[in-house]
């Protein structure tokens, strides 16, 4: 049988794939099964055919595996981000573990490590402190606000209820998009550059659940600011600030060249073991917060510190791993890209008395670069990068420092493998590894690693 797109065929599922697809074979050819589950007997409709893979998408569940459950929410199969809620969660600690262990082997070609069990998290629904929802149109020419349907970021569906940012978020969200309805404000057209709303970011303080609201627009006048946040605080007293971020670049990214606070600070405060931490709408913290609770403190016992260490934390963010670390550390130096998140940290250390922390604003590989000219030497340093892992030129100057220990943090596993090659290829010893679920319902997992010098 020479198999093409648009056959309708059998495939048993016997094993995840990195990105959540399940994955069969049919003569020998690998078939991957969008919502497809290890145990799953399914009538596939083959949607892509390559040369060594097709992929496919159910169209019946014939024998249904022992781990298939039914999902929580109404729009799963239509939504990109919960591709995994009718997977039983224990199922899915398995299968992230066992993606680390072999991302780091079968990618990074790493034997003698030890995987550390999974940690799982205490709440599998409603654990996210941020959320970002798109303004659109439907067929008719009204405005929606929601979500990406699956692997298409050129559509938006209409949002009736997220799980996994608290339920409180899905009524703020019901009520932008009532109002921006009434004032007849127009979504931003990506093809044409023109219109005016673009996202809508909420960000949540879960020690204290304040909310704070962001609706990033593109350019031009906002009449209707103040009617727009004051109503809100009004319906939702737990609203702390409101602010309007405005993008006028063609990114499609919740991010602004200018900030205008339309209520309150323009920050909200966050609680993370006995440090207070002020978020803004720009900077980045780890979106579980219970669950970055234990991956800190992961960091820190990883990290092995006496008291006398300098420590160097690139991509430093709000400062929280910096905090954790300054606890056991002479003193931390972070660097971090982000001009909101640098100030945030500034201010997050004055505001916990944390005297032994320096915060430097720059990339990494040209802040790191002009701390080696200088002849910094850290005996520790610790890496978060974002999910496409650390440039070429700051792993090479990781390795001409030569700290004792590195301990890496990483929210994608093949990306970790690839820089743990090179960082181990001679001077360092990959000891363990500690997967981590920040991302219930989803395939996504965070890990973190320790390598020490030879």
């Amino acid at each position: 049988m020479v198999l093409k797109k648009g056959d309708i065929v059998e495939v048993s599922v016997t094993d995840l794939a990195y990105g959540g697809k399940g994955v069969g074979k049919l003569n020998g050819l690998v078939v991957l099964v969008r919502g497809g589950l290890p145990g799953d007997t399914l009538k596939v409709k083959i949607e892509k055919k390559k040369k060594n893979f097709a992929e496919g998408s159910v169209v019946e569940v014939l024998k249904a595996s022992e781990k298939r459950i039914s999902p929580v929410c109404s729009h799963f199969g239509l939504c990109g981000g919960c591709t995994w809620q009718n997977l039983d969660y224990e199922a899915q600690l398995i299968y992230k573990e066992k993606t680390v262990r072999e991302s780091l082997r079968h990618l990074g070609g790493f034997s003698d490590f030890e995987t550390e069990k999974i940690i799982r998290s205490d709440e599998i629904y409603f654990y996210r402190n941020k959320m970002e929802f798109s303004f659109g149109k439907d067929l008719e020419g009204k405005l929606i606000l929601g979500l990406h349907p699956y692997e298409d970021f050129k559509r938006v569906f209409n949002l009736q209820k997220c799980h996994l940012q608290s339920e409180l978020s899905s009524q703020i969200v019901w009520w932008v998009r009532d109002f921006c309805a009434k004032e007849e404000l127009i979504p931003y057209d990506p093809k044409e550059h023109t219109g005016f709303l673009r996202y809508l970011a909420i960000r949540e303080g879960k020690s204290k659940t304040e909310m704070m609201v962001n609706l990033v627009t593109y350019s031009g006048q906002f009449p209707q600011a103040k009617k727009f946040a004051s109503g809100l605080m009004e319906d939702f007293p737990q609203i702390k600030t409101v602010v309007r971020n405005i993008n006028t670049k063609f990114a499609d990214i919740a991010f602004g060249e200018e900030e205008e606070v339309l209520t309150g600070k323009g920050t909200i405060q966050e609680k993370l073991g006995r440090f207070h931490f002020e978020i803004s709408a720009n900077s980045f913290f780890q979106t579980n917060t219970r669950q970055a609770e234990k991956l800190f403190n992961i960091v820190t016992d990883y990290a092995e510190l006496e008291g006398s260490e300098e420590v160097l934390d690139l991509y430093s963010g709000t400062g929280a791993i910096s905090f954790f670390l300054a606890q056991k550390a002479k003193r931390v130096t972070g660097i971090e890209s982000v001009k909101d998140s640098v100030e945030n940290a500034f201010r997050n250390a004055e505001l916990n008395s944390v005297m032994n922390c320096r915060f430097l604003l720059g990339e990494a590989k040209e802040v790191l670069l002009s701390l080696v000219q200088e002849s910094f030497s850290p005996q520790v340093i610790v890496v978060d990068p974002p999910r496409g892992g650390m440039h070429k030129k700051v792993i090479s100057l990781m390795l001409e420092i030569k700290p004792e220990r590195i301990i890496y943090v990483s929210c994608n596993p093949t990306t970790l493998a690839r820089d743990l090659q090179v960082l181990a290829e001679k001077d360092y010893i990959l000891e363990k590894v500690q997967p981590v679920d920040m991302f219930p319902q989803t395939y996504h997992i965070e890990a973190v690693a320790k390598l020490r010098r030879k």
